[in-house]
């Protein structure tokens, strides 16, 4: 046990000479914040300056100033309890605070002093979380919520806002008034540990001292629009001023903008050769902290803080201290030159020339208008929330209030405007002059798009109509051929079918009356040639009637003539598949079969008869004739191949006289793009070769 307590000491002790105490403020204020993380001992003696909650207190020494937080909450701490504190270190929002685990009060004093600080000072940071004494002017003071308030005090040309834990009812008359306020440094912190605005916290109204009370606002005396904010003015600019105007315009968000009615004071130097001018800025534009009671056309007085804004002087935290009556307000009329140059600053005017609507699209405050003017864009804003009932390409005559937007410093020390633009009273200061013209760049490309779409439904209908045209003469074409196959198969059937069958009859009956041995024999001969003729008559005229011949594909024809082979004769197939044909192809080569085969029955007599047809990438040179398509990737053969006394093929290039087979089996093969060859041998049969490339 002794061990275990030596070894634990030995531990702490090295942890402490590891991570020292830190006992001032600025030691805690100015660590890293990764080293803040680390929970470092603190063992600090500071006194409390402000109190945020029972579980939030700030804390000064005679270093600098932190905050401490505490678990569970301490509600019997006061400002000015001297007391001693014991933690670690933690990271805060902003800088690094103490995290209490122990704290003493040693005794109540006076609270800390109070740093005297800028504007600059606060935004920076430089005191944050410490006691400060700042001056300024009281601009507003409204409810911040039920027992708070917000008071804006100026610093200078800058504005920063006091947050005070008492009700506004029990403050003195702050406003225009020159205020010292002890309160403690504070801001808005982002996740970036980053100081986004400063601002005061006090605790009650006594820490804000008046040192100069505000005027009567009604003891203020008038002065001119264009005087204010000048060097050498009588008074000081930071104060209220009054003046004196009619009501040109008045907005829900506060805005009012006044033509002055004072008469401006006398320029400091004349030169001799100047020519008159006229005023700078005879209008003025007024923010209110209230939403303004004005018309148009009232005669108001009213009291405000002077301010630079934009181009010209303003009026900011402004109060109205009386109106009267009068009559609407005349624009005056300006050129685009004098509209751009500032001496109609806050003014109401009339361009003389027409603007053009370019487009007009909404804004977060109401519609923004963009329109052309003698070659110069113009934006023009209008604070409604409906669209304005104005077509694109319309001339119009524009009336609203100038605001010059911003201005740049020219080489001679004089400010020259950028831009202006126009703040619209209503849609009625818009009066049209013209409609667009129907035939604008939007209709246009509408009428385009309309008659392009046009065009291409008449190309689509076109090219369906055309499609049609050709099926309707394709199924007109093939109705006439049958029609003209029916009618030759009639007149064969009613004239050579008939003639033929007479003559058989009458054959007939002359070989039943006695005759030579060679009459006989010749009667017997030529009746059986008539019957022959006829038999092949009848097959012409089923071939020509026979329509399915013609709608099948090229195997099921070569099925159909093997049906047909008469009896004594074997027709054997050796079918492959082989790609869609067209069909008029399919009954070319059904032909040349049909011819081959009839050819073979007439003159070689032979017992067995086989059809071969196939597709192959190439022909094989040992199986097939040297034939000039051969070199043809995919090449579609048909063979005919018979057993009979076959013939002599130098003898058959050019057909027998009265024989015409072979003649249109060659003219068949050249529609088609085929080649066809004779292979025989006197006795050994014969093998008709068919081979048409699949390209063509």
């Amino acid at each position: 046990m002794k061990w275990f307590l030596h070894a634990s000491c030995v531990a702490l002790l090295m942890q402490s000479a590891a991570h020292p105490q830190l006992t001032r403020a600025i030691d805690i204020r100015t660590l890293p914040y990764e080293r803040s993380l680390e929970k470092l001992p603190v063992d600090l003696t500071a006194t409390i300056g402000f109190v945020e909650s029972g579980g939030t207190a700030f804390v000064q020494d005679g270093t600098a100033g932190t905050h401490l937080h505490f678990k569970p909450a301490r509600n019997d701490l006061r400002v000015g309890d001297r007391v001693q504190v014991k933690g670690v270190t933690m990271a805060g929002l902003y800088l690094p605070g103490v995290e209490v685990t122990e704290i003493t009060v040693l005794s109540h004093e006076s609270p800390p002093a109070a740093v005297s600080s800028i504007y600059d000072d606060l935004a920076t940071g430089r005191f944050h979380y410490q006691r400060v004494l700042v001056e300024g002017l009281g601009r507003t003071l409204t409810p911040l919520d039920e027992n708070r308030s917000l008071l804006r005090l100026a610093m200078g040309s800058r504005v920063i806002e006091v947050r005070v834990d008492a009700p506004p009812e029990s403050a003195p008359d702050l406003i225009d008034a020159r205020l010292r306020i002890t309160a403690l440094a504070a801001g808005g912190i982002n996740d970036r540990r980053q100081l986004v605005f400063p601002y005061l916290r006090v605790t009650e109204w006594s820490d804000v001292a008046l040192t100069q009370s505000a005027a009567v606002p009604e003891s203020l005396p008038v002065i001119s629009v264009a005087s204010l904010l000048r060097f050498g003015a009588a008074d000081e600019p930071h104060h209220r001023a009054r003046i004196r105007g009619t009501v040109l315009a008045a907005f829900e968000d506060g805005r009012v903008f006044l033509r002055d009615v004072t008469p401006p004071p006398p320029p400091r130097e004349v030169k001799e050769d100047a020519s008159p001018k006229a005023p700078l800025s005879p209008a003025i534009a007024v923010h209110l902290s209230t939403t303004p009671s004005l018309l148009a056309g009232d005669l108001a007085e009213i009291t405000g803080f002077p301010v630079m804004a934009g181009f010209s002087a303003s009026l900011a935290d402004a109060q109205v201290l009386s109106r009267q009556a009068a009559e609407p307000p005349t624009a005056a009329r300006v050129t685009l030159r004098e509209f751009q140059n500032g001496s109609h600053d806050a003014d109401l005017v009339q361009l003389t020339t027409p603007a053009v609507l370019n487009d007009f699209f909404r804004t977060p405050d109401g519609y923004e208008l963009r329109l052309t003017s003698g070659g110069t864009s113009i934006r023009a804003f209008l604070l409604e929330k409906t669209a304005p009932r104005l077509e694109l390409g319309s001339a119009c005559q524009l009336t609203g209030i100038c605001l010059v937007e911003s201005a740049t410093t020219d080489k001679g020390f004089r400010s020259e405007p950028d831009r202006a633009s126009l703040l619209l009273r209503s849609l009625d200061d818009v009066q049209v002059l013209s409609t667009a013209p129907f035939w604008n760049a939007r209709r246009l490309v509408i009428a385009i798009a309309l008659l392009g779409g046009l065009v291409l439904l008449t190309l689509i209908l076109l090219t369906l109509q055309r499609r049609q045209i050709t099926r309707l003469e394709s199924k007109i074409t093939h109705q006439a051929a049958l029609d003209e196959r029916q009618r030759i198969a009639r007149e064969f059937h009613d004239t050579l079918e008939q003639e033929l069958t007479g003559l058989s009859l009458r054959l007939d009956a002359a070989t039943t009356r006695p005759l030579e041995e060679k009459a006989r024999t010749l009667l017997e001969t030529s009746r059986s040639l008539v019957s022959r003729i006829q038999s092949e008559a009848r097959n012409l005229v089923s071939d020509l009637r026979d329509d399915t011949a013609h709608a099948t594909t090229l195997p099921e024809a070569l099925q159909l003539l093997a049906t047909r082979a008469p009896e004594g004769i074997a027709i054997t197939l050796d079918l492959s598949p082989i790609p869609t044909i067209p069909p008029p192809v399919t009954h070319h080569l059904r032909m040349i079969a049909q011819e081959a085969i009839t050819n073979a029955l007439k003159h070689a007599h032979p017992t067995q008869i086989q059809l071969h047809l196939s597709e192959s990438p190439r022909l094989p040179v040992s199986s097939s004739p040297s034939l000039p398509i051969s070199q043809s990737p995919h090449l579609l053969t048909l063979r005919i191949t018979d057993d009979g006394q076959g013939f002599d093929p130098t003898a058959q290039t050019h057909g027998q006289p009265g024989h015409f087979g072979c003649i249109g089996i060659r003219e068949r093969a050249r529609k088609v793009g085929a080649e066809v060859k004779w292979d025989s041998e006197m006795g050994k049969g014969t093998t008709v070769w068919v081979t048409l490339p699949l390209g063509k």
